[in-house]
């Protein structure tokens, strides 16, 4: 157990806690927005889509500008404590909302503080640790991110059967949304940034081609990885009652949480762009199971098969951007990492939602899984990163 966290600073564990407690907060409501959407608000799967894919693709100039900003100012914190207070403050006013549109404002505001904090963040952790252990780090914040995912829909799903209301459940996402901010606030540190000899400007061409493809690659990808609401809002279609759904959506991220170390380690053994590859390929089987699995038991075996993908792929091809690019350069790719996924995210959640009400679900998650497969081709051209 100590080899996993050798070589890790108290910066990454900080930063992990902090992760914790903001999915705590986060999974409180998201397994529980595509019924309230649909119950409360009235809206559909093309209007889900929207909100899921537009918040995040409107975030990604932000993420990328941030990135770019904490390079240049030499300091990561402050992004990173202003992105957690504002995504922390929106939660709660998911009690208040009467329409679609409103959850959508909310929605873009939450995903504009986690593209203020994003890059910036993960080069902080790239930053806190040895360079052989960015798997181990990046795992070890996909941990507590998934223990949070896990912790949040249980309690939802707890407060419901006590017989709360959508508005009061949301409105209790103000206290782990408190302790997110203290953390940050307290225990992190900033670290003493890279010397640079050259103004840094918002451009690619400090970068290699090598990285630039990685870039296309990661769009593609993103392309048919569509927003995992479609799958909360999938179980009630076959079989699985809502307050079940928040009990199979926690195990699910328990299972996460329970393999992204281990994940993380196993990248810092092998080849990472090999062990990334192997994840997508299990998103590929993954979503063409989703696709014929129309009752309750094949479905849950494609979900646990599919934290698979996150344990593998997920925080490993984090590590490979800060394998792939200078030191100095490290908010700045990170920003366009998380540019290139935002830029992808909204016609991929659009696509699928379409897909899925024109068509079948079938059709949706098969084509998914055809998308993804050429991005498998696609990152076997990425050549292998130096290893520190």
């Amino acid at each position: 157990m100590k080899r996993l966290f050798q070589g890790l600073r108290p910066n990454v564990v900080w930063l992990g806690l902090a992760s914790f407690f903001t999915d705590f907060a986060s999974e409180m409501v998201f397994p529980l927005m595509p019924q309230f959407l649909k119950v409360v608000l009235g809206a559909g799967k093309a209007t889900l889509g929207l909100i899921e894919g537009a918040a995040d693709s409107l975030a990604a100039l932000l993420r990328i500008v941030s990135g770019w900003a904490s390079d240049r100012v030499g300091k990561r914190k402050p992004f990173i404590f202003w992105g957690y207070v504002l995504s922390s403050a929106m939660r709660p006013v998911y009690a208040v909302v009467t329409a679609p549109w409103q959850v959508f404002a909310i929605r873009m505001a939450d995903r504009l503080g986690k593209g203020t904090r994003l890059a910036a963040r993960d080069a902080l952790i790239a930053d806190s640790c040895e360079p052989g252990a960015r798997g181990r780090a990046y795992g070890l914040q996909n941990a507590m991110d998934q223990l949070g995912a896990a912790v949040g829909p249980l309690v939802a799903g707890l407060m419901l059967a006590q017989g709360m209301t959508f508005q009061q459940v949301f409105l209790w996402t103000s206290i782990p949304a408190a302790a997110v901010i203290a953390i940050i606030a307290v225990l992190v540190r900033d670290l003493p940034a890279t010397p640079r000899e050259t103004p840094l400007r918002l451009t690619l061409k400090p970068f290699s081609r090598n990285f630039r493809w990685f870039l296309a690659t990661i769009a593609v990808f993103t392309l048919a990885n569509s927003s995992d609401a479609f799958l909360v809002q999938r179980m009630p279609e076959i079989g699985i009652p809502l307050a079940w759904t928040t009990v199979a959506w926690a195990g699910f991220n328990v299972l996460k949480a329970l393999t992204a170390l281990p994940g993380g380690f196993i990248a810092d053994h092998h080849e990472r762009r090999s062990v990334m590859l192997a994840g997508w390929i299990v998103y590929v089987a993954v979503y063409a199971g989703f696709a014929f699995a129309d009752t309750p038991a094949p479905f849950l075996a494609c979900l646990a098969a599919y934290t698979l993908f996150n344990a593998l792929a997920v925080s490993v091809q984090r590590a490979v951007v800060a394998d792939l690019v200078p030191a100095e350069l490290k908010g700045t790719a990170f920003g366009l990492f998380y540019f290139a996924i935002g830029l992808a995210a909204l016609p991929s959640s659009l696509l699928f939602g379409f897909l899925a009400e024109r068509f079948t679900p079938r059709v949706a998650f098969l084509t998914d899984a055809g998308i993804a497969l050429v991005a498998c081709g696609m990152l076997l051209r990425v050549r292998r990163p130096a290893r520190g």
